[in-house]
């Protein structure tokens, strides 16, 4: 069904309209996409200063497409330039009859490029318009760990059959020539004669620590491999030392090991490579400055399980021909080496003609890595590394937490301005750190300082904004950072932690990336160079009036770190 009204913009605001919705917000795309709106269009005339809209949507519940916080704040935000219903920012729009239609017929299937897109948290498959790079669909279903023996482990089989169910829905509208891949870290698949040997073990187990004084007794040196000793199973080896003992029978038929991505791209096709950024991220299984497996690897007899190296977003192969008959995808689809989801978000900037830059790639972690940047500042006890790009070069980089920390610390009430000035003038803390896995306090318990104060909802929200943008401007500090910083992922819309953090940083600029696609936009580009994907750029702007505050805040907060956690 199509839907057509009109919106009534102010006199001379049609720029600041444009170069708003140039910016749209990432969640708010995802809502839109999530409530069914496709074929979006919005047209000016001069004239009237009319803005006439027309989408199509079957079955769309307005009131939830409304009552969404996102949607209300989007209103808020474009309510200064437009006219809003009296009771509300909720903009006047008036319906449009159909008066006329001509040859309608039904399109032909759009050509897109696939990113299957495994995050700890979610997996999504995101469709991009092969030549213009725009995100059109935003397929989305939550990440859960099976807990069931032998151990807590991927539910691969779960994934996979939604990874088919929805290509096999989505192969009905487009054409899918292309799919990339990207997922989180610290994961592997143990096979044998072509199938799991073992359930992938997920990284945060408890049980692995039953082993950890004996893996610290064989891991490399961190000046080999710049791996920080990590947590739970966070450093690969760790996992295959852990598997490896417990399950010896198991792990003796293992005659292959396939990182994260390259297992997907293992079903798809059939083929079995490895690819660095995946074995360079704090596996201690890589030494990023000479390129090439680490002493483990030989001492562990593992360097013989891995498959040949392939590129980064090289040709893996074509789809399996009885998978693309399955799920109606081409049988010449062809289908990318997949790469390490936070080095997806550096590909967009590889080829900047900056000598360094700093990238913030924010989801469950926030990872801070900086291209061409020194490795002379990583210190392992501050849980600092060096990634590998996707280009292969080594990374300085540093991490922490800041998603399921934000979560933890947040509510579902969103803060506003006078939130974050309230924690600022009181002096409530948040000390790290809220969640186990890694990042420069992962051996502290975080607390609050809460002055006796009983926060509400909102401001415990703040609390939480103001408490990621001190860890990010900390982390930044210890590091070999850039004067230009850059934004992305989810807090590149969190309009309270990028304004806390530019206000914090006079001496630096701050960007968000208003680029929708992300991680997956990374993955998309290096495997289809012909993409044209621009990531959209805003310069964050200080608050001058909240810096003096924000100061004397941020140095309390400094202090107290040095004296309770040093």
């Amino acid at each position: 069904m199509r839907y057509a009204s009109v919106m009534y913009l102010n006199p001379g605001c049609e720029n600041e309209y444009k170069k708003r919705h140039d910016e749209l917000w990432p969640e708010l795309a995802e809502h839109l996409m999530q409530q069914g709106l496709e074929n979006y269009y919005i047209h000016f005339d001069q004239k009237t200063n009319c803005l006439f809209a027309s989408f199509d949507a079957d079955q769309l519940d307005t009131q939830a497409l409304a009552a969404h916080p996102v949607m209300q704040r989007w209103w808020e935000y474009m309510a200064d330039i437009m006219q809003t219903k009296a009771s509300s920012f909720e903009p006047v729009a008036d319906p449009l009859r159909e008066m006329f239609c001509f040859n309608l017929m039904t399109s032909e299937r759009k050509r897109v490029v696939a990113v299957l897109d495994i995050g700890k948290t979610n997996i999504k498959i995101c469709l991009m318009d092969s030549q213009s790079g725009a995100l059109l669909h935003i397929a989305k279903t939550t990440n859960q760990v099976l807990d069931q023996p032998p151990y807590p482990h991927v539910n691969e089989a779960l994934i996979w059959q939604w990874i088919q169910t929805t290509f096999r829905e989505l192969s009905q509208q487009f054409e899918v020539n292309s799919i990339a891949i990207t997922t989180h870290g610290a994961t592997i698949a143990c096979l044998s004669e072509n199938k799991l040997a073992m359930p992938i073990l997920d990284y945060e187990y408890q049980a692995i620590e039953e082993l950890k004084e004996e893996y610290r007794q064989i891991r490399p040196l961190y000046s080999e491999t710049y791996s920080p000793h990590l947590p739970l199973g966070l450093n690969l080896g760790a996992q295959l030392y852990w598997l490896q003992n417990k399950y010896p029978d198991s792990f003796s038929m293992v005659d292959s090991l396939l990182l994260y991505p390259q297992y997907w791209g293992y079903k798809f096709t059939g083929v079995k490579v490895s690819e660095v950024t995946s074995l360079g991220c704090h596996t201690d299984l890589w030494n990023p400055t000479s390129c090439q497996y680490s002493s483990l690897c030989d001492e562990q007899n593992w360097h013989h399980l891995f498959p040949d190296l392939l590129e980064t977003g090289a040709k893996l192969g074509t789809i399996l021909p009885e998978l693309a008959e399955a799920l109606g995808l081409p049988l010449n689809c062809v289908i990318f080496n997949g790469i390490h989801d936070s080095n997806a978000s550096l590909v967009p900037y590889l080829g900047q003609p900056r000598e360094k830059l700093t990238v913030i790639s924010s989801g469950t972690w926030t990872v801070l890595a900086t291209i061409n940047g020194e490795l002379d500042s990583l210190c392992e006890k501050k849980d600092m590394l060096a990634n590998v790009d996707a280009f292969g070069r080594a990374t300085p980089t540093m991490r922490f937490m800041g998603g399921r920390e934000w979560e933890a610390l947040r509510t579902s009430h969103p803060a506003c301005s006078e939130d974050i000035s309230f924690i600022l003038e009181h002096g409530v803390m948040a000390m790290p750190s809220f969640a186990e896995g890694g990042g420069p306090f992962k051996e502290r318990n975080g607390y609050i300082i809460d002055r006796d104060i009983e926060l509400t909802e909102e401001q415990r929200s703040a609390l939480a904004d103001i408490y990621v943008a001190l860890m990010t401007d900390y982390c930044l500090d210890e590091m070999d950072s850039s004067e230009t910083v850059i934004v992305e992922g989810a807090f590149s819309n969190n309009a309270h932690f990028l304004t806390l953090l530019a206000s914090m940083r006079v001496n630096n600029e701050i960007y968000a990336s208003r680029d929708v696609t992300g991680t997956s936009g990374g993955a998309a580009l290096l495997s289809n160079k012909g993409l044209k994907l621009k990531g959209r750029l805003s310069l964050v702007t200080q608050d001058v009036q909240l810096r003096p505050l924000l100061n004397l805040y941020r140095q309390q907060w400094r202090d107290l770190l040095k004296t309770k956690y040093h």
